[in-house]
Parts: structure tokens; sequence; C-alpha cells
């Protein structure tokens, strides 16, 4: 029986989950901090994809087809991802005045707001891995994942 505490795969897959998930824990105890928790109380309640979300939505808003391109998902699946968090409040849906067919999704005033909290967690989260593994390493480390998610050519 394998133990669960086993090294397991170390193929890039698993070695990005695992820098995923020890990256999500931290976040989670850098937004649980006592001097955090009321700044942070909306962005503690969502998911890291839901601020990726978030964050890559500007403020004056986008259309849903060039949003779901921008973040790499399906229109539809963007448009149910998008459902939920109007649900919350944190984002809106308006017509584009050109064509009123067409659904410009934009951040509200509470998403902006979310975004400025988890910035702040993600920023404190980076500065204690950057102290961990040196300044140039962790400028590597950014830089490598940078080039890694490029298209390639």
């Amino acid at each position: 029986m394998t133990s669960v505490n086993s090294a397991g795969p170390d193929h890039v897959l698993a070695l990005a989950g695992s820098f995923l998930d020890s990256f999500r824990r931290d976040l989670a105890a850098e937004a649980a901090r006592p001097e955090r928790r009321r700044a942070a109380a909306v962005a503690r309640t969502l998911r890291s994809s839901q601020i990726r979300l978030l964050s890559l939505t500007p403020a004056e808003g986008m259309r849903v087809t060039d949003l779901a391109e921008r973040v790499g998902m399906t229109k539809q699946a963007l448009g149910e991802f998008a459902d939920a968090l109007e649900e919350r409040g944190l984002l809106e849906t308006v017509r584009d005045p050109a064509d009123r067919r067409v659904r410009i999704l934009r951040p509200t005033a509470l998403g902006r707001r979310a975004v400025t909290q988890a910035t702040a967690v993600i920023d404190a989260v980076e500065d204690q891995w950057r102290d961990r593994l040196g300044e140039q390493r962790w400028a590597d480390l950014r830089e490598l994942l940078r080039e890694a998610a490029a298209p390639s050519e």
C-alpha cells in the first residue's frame, strides 16, 4: 500500500499542482491572520479561480467572448462562472450601447474591492516566498513561469 506522504511523481504537472496547492495554503493562512481578517473578508470567501477572473476583468468591462478568450474558457463556462459572481454582487452585466445583443461583464465596486483585498494577500505571500527562496531565485521562478505560459510559436 502506498503511503499518503510518499513523494509521488515529479513530472511537471505534479510539480505545478504541488506548487499551486502550497501557494493556496499559504494564501488561506495569510487571509485568516487576525490583522487581515476584516480587510480581506470578501476575498477570503473566493476561490483562486474566481479571483483570477475578477482580476482579469477590466473595470470598464469586457465582452463575454473576449473575456472568455482572455481567461482561456469557453463562452458557456465563463457565463456560468460570471453568473455565480453576479449572484454574489461581484460582477455585473451591462449591454453594449452599440449592440444591445452583446453582453459586457464588469466588476462591481464590491468586486473591485475583493480584487484589491486579494492582491494584498497575494503580495504578502509572494513576499514570504521571496524571503524563503531569495530575491534572485524568486525573480527567476516568476520569469520561468511567464516564459512557460507564453504561447508557443
